[in-house]
């Protein structure tokens, strides 16, 4: 883009030094380490986008604070040239988000760890995930898939531009949807936010805006799910272009705008100071929480087994209908009636379940009425041998009663272990010559290898924590037995 004013030639001076120095002083070893491996698709979660110039990039530098990440709030890598990350991998999300430098704290880490707090009051098992994509300096058609490549065959666009679109795959916009359309195997993309005007914050901005919104949803094929797009205004002293910012409010019911007022520069007049930051990224995510779509569920369905022993409560995700969230639990049992010889009895059976989500059920049914403990009478049969032994006597051999069965045997478990970072689940089973499964999530069951009274299932991954493992042990003539853990 052709740059005719001195004050956008200012503008462009100060971006550009910026973005040196995020260069020359990158670090050449992330601290990060890899997350652990997501199972999905997971309506619990919620991923969000995030895109935009140098302040969505991060353009201060973290503190101690920022870098102590809640667990369940990760990034996805977006960049090429990270020396430690692999793109489209998840990571926890220490600054930067973007692209590896030493500078980084920006929106994001702030936006991230507010949705985090307030969701999980509700429910602990929600986590937040980010894909950011940021490029220091850029117009809007940065991010237009069909304008992208004129700006940047441009003889006028500058060349660390240029090489920032390369971190990016050449495509900032379709890194973008390439990362999100991977992302969306394993969550729902809730939210979008951006955040940008400093270049080319002018009349039409909204209108520009507005249509890369539209292709992002339709390229995700989230065109009718009320997404939000949060942009927000730049500090506060570029009135002029906040201005034009606010009028995306007017664009549709979808877009929203995030105020900066009462924030402060860093003394640039471009980026936001680290305080500033660390407020700001709250308050997008304040809108988030107030405009995203919620997931919904289909109604519980339980399931009794034959014996009335164990329910099965289960329900599906009407956003990610292949997950169903499901949850069995042992019954108790209250007698009311006692079952005698001569008439049946009656019991009424309890499941009570520890997701809220499933309400507590209750059953009443026959307990059959119990043998006779009249003594069984016998019955005269000959005895050939006796009566060769002795001719003219008898002898008498008693019927068993049918109904005296043998009491079932039990199974159990102790001594399990399936620790967070670790790669296998071992235990204890009181029986030796048993068959062990254990699930893992939502992953197929494998069989433990058994030695003894011991057993271990080795991982190829790393357990993630609150991850549900589920162990069923069975044996001929033993009653089968089924515990479900959770990772700590």
């Amino acid at each position: 883009m052709k740059i005719r004013s001195k004050c956008k030639l200012a503008i462009a001076t100060l971006l550009t030094l910026c973005l040196a120095m995020t260069v020359v002083f990158a670090p050449s070893v992330s601290t990060n380490v890899k997350a652990e491996e997501l199972e999905g698709p997971d309506p619990n979660f919620h991923i969000y986008i995030a895109f935009g110039q140098s302040n969505m990039d991060g353009n201060a530098v973290p503190e101690d604070q920022d870098k102590d990440v809640p667990d369940g709030f990760l990034n996805m890598c977006s960049d090429d040239g990270h020396k430690d990350q692999t793109v489209g991998e998840w990571y926890p999300a220490v600054p930067p988000l973007s692209r590896q430098q030493d500078l980084g704290l920006g929106i994001t880490d702030y936006f991230g760890r507010r949705l985090l707090e307030v969701k999980q009051e509700t429910n602990p098992d929600i986590k937040i995930g980010v894909i950011c994509v940021a490029v220091p300096g850029c117009p809007t058609s940065m991010f237009d898939k069909d304008k992208y490549q004129e700006f940047l065959d441009a003889d006028d666009t500058a060349d660390w531009l240029i090489n920032v679109a390369k971190q990016y795959g050449g495509n900032p916009y379709g890194r973008i949807i390439e990362l999100a359309k991977k992302a969306q195997e394993q969550g729902i993309i809730k939210g979008i936010i951006y955040h940008q005007g400093e270049t080319d914050g002018n009349e039409g901005w909204a209108s520009r805006m507005k249509k890369i919104y539209e292709d992002m949803v339709t390229d995700l094929g989230l065109e009718n799910s009320n997404i939000p797009f949060i942009a927000g205004e730049c500090v506060p002293k570029m009135s002029s272009q906040n201005a034009n910012i606010r009028k995306l409010a007017d664009m549709g019911d979808n877009f929203y705008v995030a105020s900066s007022e009462g924030l402060v520069d860093k003394g640039d007049g471009l980026h936001f100071s680290p305080e500033s930051y660390r407020e700001y990224g709250p308050r997008y995510a304040d809108i988030m929480l107030e405009h995203e779509p919620q997931t919904t569920y289909s109604d519980p369905v339980y399931e009794w087994s034959a014996d009335n022993s164990t329910v099965k409560a289960s329900r599906h995700c009407n956003e990610l209908p292949s997950y169903v969230e499901e949850e069995t639990v042992n019954t108790t049992k209250e007698v009311i009636k006692e079952a005698t010889a001569t008439a049946p009895g009656s019991a009424k059976y309890t499941a009570d379940f520890k997701n809220p989500a499933f309400e507590k059920q209750t059953k009443t049914a026959e307990i059959k009425q119990v043998a006779s403990t009249t003594p069984t009478q016998t019955q005269p049969t000959t005895n050939p041998q006796a009566q060769t032994a002795n001719p003219g006597t008898t002898t008498t051999t008693p019927v068993a009663d049918a109904t005296q069965n043998a009491e079932e045997k039990t199974l159990s478990l102790s001594s399990v272990k399936c620790k967070k970072n670790t790669k296998k689940i071992t235990g204890k089973v009181s029986e030796s010559g048993v068959t062990v499964k254990i699930k893992v999530g939502k992953k197929a069951a494998k069989k433990a290898t058994v030695k003894g009274k011991k057993f271990t299932l080795k991982l190829s991954y790393k357990l993630a924590k609150k991850t549900k493992v589920v162990i069923t042990v069975t044996k001929k003539d033993f009653k089968s037995l089924k515990k479900t853990y959770t990772v700590k």
